[in-house]
């Protein structure tokens, strides 16, 4: 589902711009396009950390069949683990859509 939501998160920004569109603060468009993109990839970078430290892989892959539920760690540290997880595979899957744009357009481009 997050990775659906990644190859849609063009259409997502685009009416997020017109919600917010003002024509004084275009100006600053440039650099919050930068900050977001950077705040994406601290996610992402922060997700990719949480896959690893609680080891998913295995888990999607059937590996391990139940998965164990720390008591002791706080619910809201988990649900944020969770949730930083989902936005790297949305980051991940918005610049691969992206990127298989870009490649798509070259071939058409070339034929």
């Amino acid at each position: 589902m997050s990775l659906h939501l990644g190859l849609h998160w063009g259409m997502m920004l685009g009416a997020v711009r017109k919600l917010f569109a003002k024509p004084e603060a275009e100006k600053y468009w440039k650099a919050k396009t930068w900050i977001t993109r950077l705040l994406g990839a601290a996610i992402a970078a922060y997700g990719l950390g949480a896959f690893v430290r609680r080891d998913l892989l295995s888990y999607m892959l059937l590996r391990v069949h139940f998965v164990f539920f720390d008591y002791s760690e706080p619910a809201l540290s988990y649900i944020f683990d969770c949730a930083a997880v989902m936005g790297m595979v949305v980051f991940l899957g918005h610049y691969l859509g992206r990127g298989l744009q870009r490649i798509g357009k070259r071939r058409r481009r070339e034929h």
